[in-house]
Formats: structure tokens, C-alpha cells, sequence
């Protein structure tokens, strides 16, 4: 199955299973996370670093090595960028990104999306991959829509 589709079906499992149920925002990051890996079990890492102060980004639900980072200040790597910016950064190569926060050492490209609701930023996901380019814009308009079910 090609990714646009893996999407679709993504899109219908997060919003059925979301609309069922009432749940808090860190309740369907938890959701959100699983439905993810399940689809993209070759994902490193799929989950929510949530703002848990001005600047600072904690690990929140997650899918992936338990070797997360815990905590992630703004000024700080690639979650830290898209937390500051409060926009989605697609890194085709970690190597390259000034001041990343290498987590887990066979992350090669990473995607990060900010979450955002009545213009505060609450969280970002942040998605690892293991291939030089593994995400692009497809990956971008889909993580973008799926946050914002959240």
C-alpha cells in the first residue's frame, strides 16, 4: 500500500476512534501515537513532546525506544526549532541539522509537527526514521491534518 493511502486509512481510524470517545488532549496524543507506529511499524520513534513550561518541551505519549528524550528546551534540536517557529520541519538528514539532539542513535531523518489550538502551542510530534529523506510533503499535509484532531 502506498503512503497517501496508509494515510486514508489513518484519517478514518483517528477520527472514529476520536469522535467515540471523550478523552483529554494527552488521551488522544496517546491514540493518536498508536495509530501511527501500528501503521508505520518501520517509524524509530512516533510521539508527543508536550509545553509543560515557557520553553521547555517534556516527552509526553509516545511509540519507540524507551531511550526518548526527556526533556527538550526550544533552543534545541529539531522539536525545539518547530516548537519556536511553530511549524512543521521536515530534516531529510539529522547529521546536518546545527545542534540536533540525537535520542537514538539509528535516527537518520526526522519530521516534526507543532500542535497548536487557539494560536498556544501544546505539543509537537516528532517522527524518526532510519533513511536519508524518509519524509516529505505528503508526510507534512497528513501529520498536519492528524494534529489537528487533537
Amino acid at each position: 500500500m502506498d503512503r497517501e493511502s496508509r494515510y486514508q486509512n489513518i484519517l478514518i481510524t483517528a477520527k472514529s476512534t476520536l469522535d467515540d470517545y471523550s478523552m483529554d488532549e494527552i488521551g488522544k496524543m496517546t491514540v493518536m501515537a498508536a495509530i501511527l507506529k501500528m501503521e508505520f511499524s518501520e517509524w524509530i520513534f512516533c510521539g508527543f513532546y508536550r509545553v509543560i513550561k515557557p520553553n521547555l518541551l517534556e516527552i509526553g505519549p509516545y511509540q519507540g525506544n524507551i531511550l526518548a528524550c526527556s526533556h527538550i528546551a526550544f533552543d534545541r534540536g529539531v522539536c525545539g526549532a518547530s516548537a519556536s517557529k511553530k511549524k512543521t520541519i521536515i530534516v531529510d538528514d539529522v547529521s546536518t541539522f546545527p545542534d540536533y539532539i540525537s535520542c537514538d542513535e539509528k535516527t537518520v531523518s526526522e519530521i516534526v509537527v507543532p500542535l497548536i489550538k487557539n494560536d498556544d502551542l501544546i505539543a509537537v510530534l516528532d517522527v524518526d526514521g532510519n533513511r536519508v529523506g524518509q519524509f516529505n510533503q505528503i508526510d507534512q499535509f497528513y501529520l498536519e491534518k492528524l494534529v489537528s484532531y487533537i
